[in-house]
């Protein structure tokens, strides 16, 4: 009877800790769901956080004050196929140094560096068509493409800057750079992948910074470049060809960066040198976008998303980057 009694309490002891165990690991089982739906509820927010500014930067854009140079200041009257592709929006630009229209712009979560002047799209890769947003006049150009060396390797990084003044009755006074590029049809003798000296760049012509605008005499070797100062590209032409700058992975980022001088009545402080009624705005957010075909029809002020999106291809000779204009 004793080691019955013995038998048993073992047996109740056995599955006592079973039990125990059984118990604790459905606790755990239970810490382990709240914890994975606290990590799915925490991704589904921030991913429809992400979304909701993604859609406010494609709904809400900035009415452009009455008190600036452009024609345009309500929103077109219908918002089809409007601001479609805000996905391939980039870093923006800096906050600090916009001074007209919403400060902040591009691909949500993704900081500026200081006195960055615009926002990147990142629709292309190395030697990709970049296209004009609007009808506009080529004003100037810079090239401080160079070598960078990092631990020892020297790695080039493209950034052909061209500066171009609207010719939009839409858009009267309004400047554009784009620049990160690899060359341009527009530079009709300039030489790939030089390496400058960032000190004494090749440049022409009118210059604008976020700081500063100004005329410059060719320097350097810029008259080498052959630019076609003066000449004139319809809203959807081929402007240049995107450009490739290093990254940590060697991979390199290719893009093209875009930054918009508004005229206003008001002063920009940040200007120090030159006419300090222009205004840095944020590309992102400040205009309506629409993806260019000669087919297609742009309400007022909208511009031309400045690459091939929806089915337009230029004509296959302006995908070759030796493509010049004559």
């Amino acid at each position: 009877m004793m080691v019955l009694f013995k038998n048993k309490i073992l047996l109740l002891g056995f599955g006592a800790v079973i039990i125990a165990l059984v118990g604790g690991g459905y606790v755990l089982w239970q810490k382990n769901i709240k914890a994975e739906q606290a990590v799915t509820e925490t991704t589904q927010q921030q991913e429809e956080q992400n979304k909701s500014e993604q859609t406010k930067n494609s709904q809400s854009v900035f009415a452009v004050p009455d008190t600036s140079a452009s024609a345009i200041t309500s929103p077109p009257p219908s918002m089809e196929g409007i601001n479609t592709h805000t996905e391939l929006y980039g870093t923006g630009a800096d906050p600090d140094i916009i001074t007209l229209g919403p400060k902040v712009g591009g691909h949500p979560g993704w900081p500026s560096y200081e006195h960055k002047p615009g926002m990147s799209f990142e629709a292309y890769n190395r030697g990709s068509p970049v296209l004009a947003p609007f009808d506009m006049v080529l004003v100037g150009f810079r090239d401080t493409s160079t070598q960078i060396v990092s631990e020892g390797t020297s790695v080039h990084s493209d950034d052909v800057k061209l500066f171009f003044e609207s010719a939009s009755p839409d858009w009267p006074g309004v400047y554009m750079t784009v620049y990160h590029l690899l060359t341009s049809p527009l530079l009709t003798g300039h030489t790939q992948s030089v390496s400058n000296d960032l000190m004494a760049p090749p440049a022409q012509g009118y210059q604008l910074f976020w700081d500063g605008n100004y005329t410059l005499s060719p320097t350097d070797n810029a008259v080498s470049y052959g630019a076609l100062i003066g000449y004139k590209v319809k809203r959807g032409e081929l402007i240049g060809f995107a450009g490739t700058v290093p990254t940590p992975d060697g991979v390199g980022h290719s893009f093209a960066d875009f930054y918009f001088f508004i005229p206003d009545t008001s002063i920009n402080p940040n200007i120090k040198n030159g006419n300090n009624y222009l205004h840095l705005v944020q590309p992102g957010s400040f205009f309506y976008w629409k993806g260019y075909s000669p087919d297609v029809i742009f309400p007022s002020g909208a511009l031309a998303y400045p690459f091939e999106t929806d089915g337009y291809q230029l004509p296959a000779e302006q995908h070759d980057v030796n493509f010049k204009y004559k």
